[in-house]
């Protein structure tokens, strides 16, 4: 590790730590909150048609920039950095709430990066959270109200367009810290046709975001009453398979398992940077097809988590 990486962690560290137990917002208004600003990062305003969730406040962040280098004589994703960076923040102020990846639509509409959007998230009931998340510029820390973030997501996933829906996934842990939240349930796709899209999406960014924050995320795919798919992520995406109908071979990556007692196979997807995710959502949609589902109602999915977290899966498609 180079020594300015060591000092990048390390700041990380005192800036979470600062905006944790020492920033005072108070309202989210007013002249208090500029010299907060005005010593280590910038102030969101609220826009007018943010008002509906956000009520008097003149602001609904206090937001630090967190760069994502890496060297450039060898291979990097941001994912490690981000890692790292995350490794820091919880070792000054305590686990995370909340964990997971926003979606290609991140918090209040804006874009995520195209390589993933990861988050860890403290969560004061009724006043402040911070997070850390993945950001154009690379990352921030994110000191924001609680309730205002909390309806426009809940706003978002009921009322939302496809098009905008918020997609990815939450590990939320079953803490005094989360009492009273509440997360939207996942949102389904009505057609087959409508699936590649989220699928893709969904699977393209997944071992980014899953090594990022640095827990894993698994869902088993039943059909006709079976386990037919599932889906693995940690610092990379497995698929294992069980088929009746659709005949796997080692030109599609598919290898057989022979450390298991019942006949499946394992699709290594690759890792960060390396998921094709359209061809896999095919494939996978091709699969489940071939294995005679006849709609994507007759689809059942059991999400593994942990003991202590429930782990909703937003932009699956089903």
């Amino acid at each position: 590790m180079r020594k300015d990486d060591t000092a990048a962690f390390a700041r990380t560290a005192d800036l979470a730590g600062w905006l944790w137990r020492e920033a005072d917002p108070g309202d989210w208004s007013g002249e208090a909150l500029r010299p907060l600003a005005e010593r280590r990062g910038r102030l969101v305003p609220v826009q007018e048609h943010e008002r509906r969730h956000t009520g008097a406040r003149e602001y609904r962040g206090l937001v630090i920039s967190i760069p994502l280098d890496g060297e450039p004589a060898t291979a990097f994703h941001p994912a490690t950095a981000f890692h790292r960076h995350a490794e820091a923040a919880e070792a000054a102020i305590g686990p995370a709430n909340s964990a997971g990846g926003h979606g290609p639509t991140g918090p209040w509409y804006e874009p995520s990066p195209d390589w993933g959007a990861p988050f860890l998230r403290w969560r004061r009931p009724g006043t402040e959270s911070l997070e850390l998340r993945a950001a154009g510029t690379g990352a921030e820390l994110s000191l924001q109200p609680t309730q205002p973030y909390e309806e426009w997501r809940r706003t978002a996933s009921e009322w939302g367009e496809p098009p905008h829906l918020p997609g990815g996934f939450v590990i939320e842990y079953l803490d005094a810290a989360n009492e009273g939240l509440y997360t939207p349930g996942a949102w389904r796709v009505p057609r087959w046709s409508a699936l590649p899209g989220p699928l893709s999406a969904f699977l393209r960014t997944l071992p980014a975001e899953t090594l990022a924050i640095g827990r894993s995320v698994a869902v088993t795919i039943f059909a006709g009453g079976r386990e037919t798919l599932s889906i693995r992520s940690a610092e990379r995406l497995t698929v294992v398979g069980w088929f009746k109908h659709f005949s796997p071979n080692e030109e599609q990556g598919w290898s057989l398992r022979t450390d298991h007692p019942v006949r499946s196979w394992t699709l290594d997807a690759g890792a960060p940077g390396e998921v094709d995710g359209a061809r896999l959502a095919r494939h996978l949609i091709e699969i489940l097809k071939t294995e005679k589902v006849p709609s994507l109602t007759k689809l059942r999915k059991h999400t593994h988590t942990p003991e202590n977290a429930h782990t909703t899966l937003l932009g699956l498609g089903f």
